[in-house]
């Protein structure tokens, strides 16, 4: 599931830690497992020691197979699942992010050169499993307009990617994921597609809308902080990995009015 995927383990492993007061050791088979996000968490280790840390195998398939790549359960939230899996019944469904004194600094330097409330986008949805969570770029430029006389707005997005027009552009000053999810933290509200910065801002605890693709329902990754706005036809929950052409139809023909509307909504409510 790529970085959300990791961050909803941490929800795990403070449950583990709450039970065991030990901390948990991520593995595959024989072999620990590492992650940025999880670095500075104190309900994880990246050593073993039989005395002070608890193994979880995070190797397992949630739910059979039925697409090249995992098909989940998608009538509840993952880290229900996952936990229900270890026979922790009821979990908190939250993630956590630890930070380093220098990764603040830095990202609060960023963040004192720019307007004191900032809506903060991140147009460009990761597609390497499902193409079809890109919301078109064309509608995310509407947004911008959309939205722009309530607040500035600021966009983080990753080396490469399209600028949008009448935004504030910080993606170079953002080396990593680490420090984008802590820019997530000084915004006013963020905006972004179904992805790993939707599970940093809950991390960070910051108010959110959030565009969900019509391929799986929303109490699959949602949180209490997310406004999710689900796209959705009569064709919904496919859970196809790679291109579903009903899906980006959905997605290309949806209004981008509903979703302005959301966002200038929430933020007038924070």
């Amino acid at each position: 599931m790529g970085i959300g995927g990791d961050l909803m383990w941490t929800s795990l492993a403070k449950e583990v830690y709450k039970k065991h007061n030990k901390k948990v050791c991520f593995v595959q088979g024989k072999n620990i497992q590492c992650c940025d996000v999880w670095k500075n968490n104190p309900y994880i280790s990246f050593k073993y020691d039989e005395n002070t840390c608890i193994k979880v195998n995070i190797g397992f398939k949630v739910l059979p197979e039925r697409y090249s790549k995992t098909k989940w359960n998608v009538s509840q939230h993952t880290i229900l699942s996952r936990c229900k899996h270890f026979n922790y019944e009821f979990p908190e469904k939250k993630c956590y992010m630890y930070f380093t004194k220098e990764e603040e600094s830095y990202i609060k330097g960023i963040a004192s050169k720019l307007p004191k409330d900032f809506i903060l986008i991140e147009p460009h949805a990761k597609t390497s499993w499902f193409k079809q969570k890109q919301y078109p770029l064309k509608k995310w430029q509407k947004i911008v307009d959309g939205i722009s006389d309530i607040c500035p707005v600021v966009q983080m997005s990753l080396p490469g990617k399209s600028l949008l027009k009448n935004v504030i552009d910080v993606s170079s000053n953002i080396r990593n994921f680490r420090e984008a999810s802590l820019l997530v933290k000084y915004c006013k509200l963020f905006v972004s597609t179904e992805g790993g910065l939707m599970h940093a801002a809950n991390a960070v605890n910051k108010k959110c809308v959030i565009i969900f693709a019509p391929l799986f329902d929303p109490i699959f990754t949602t949180y209490d902080n997310v406004v999710d706005i689900w796209v959705k036809g009569k064709h919904y929950n496919c859970f196809r990995d790679g291109t579903c052409s009903s899906c980006i139809e959905l997605m290309n023909n949806h209004d981008e009015n509903t979703v302005i509307k959301r966002i200038i909504d929430t933020f007038h409510k924070i």
